[in-house]
């Protein structure tokens, strides 16, 4: 007897499919590592490596990629959506638009504001950067774990649709 002979899986289903998948579950660690050792730049660089992520999610919404998939993608890019855009919106603050943790120095090594009222706010403002790049730090987190359920359930053989 002979079977019908299987098409060979796409490049995305092969061997491909199985790096990128690799490479996403692999992915979370140094993403940790250059926000650690980078500081600043570190943040800068995750947030637009999540906004990326962000307008890929966005771009599927709106092409109606949703009403395609079973209910578990559905509902885990509809999450992702929401979470790389606050991975992204709070990494831009907390490391673009937040203040400096210290005010520059004028020439003469005076600071250009009333320091008993400067450090005051100053440390208001430090906190709440550094609650918000923690709040960036995890929607990351959780913006990697959920792409790269997403893309598993992608690589399975009914692709999560419908």
């Amino acid at each position: 007897m002979t079977e019908a002979a299987q098409p060979d899986p796409s490049p995305a289903q092969g061997w491909l499919g199985r790096v990128l998948l690799s490479l996403s579950l692999g992915g979370l660690p140094p993403v940790l590592l250059v926000l650690r050792r980078l500081g600043r730049r570190g943040g800068i660089l995750v947030a637009c490596g999540c906004s990326v992520l962000f307008a890929r999610d966005l771009a599927m919404v709106s092409a109606g990629a949703p009403a395609r998939l079973r209910p578990l993608p559905r509902f885990l890019l509809l999450v992702e959506v929401v979470v790389s855009g606050t991975a992204t919106l709070a990494g831009l603050w907390a490391h673009v638009k937040a203040p400096a943790p210290h005010p520059p120095a004028g020439k003469d090594g005076d600071l250009p504001y009333d320091v008993e009222v400067g450090e005051r706010a100053g440390g208001r403002a430090v906190a709440t950067r550094q609650a918000v790049a923690r709040l960036a730090t995890a929607a990351t987190a959780v913006t990697f774990v959920l792409h790269t359920a997403r893309e598993a359930i992608y690589l399975s053989p009914g692709h999560g649709r419908r």
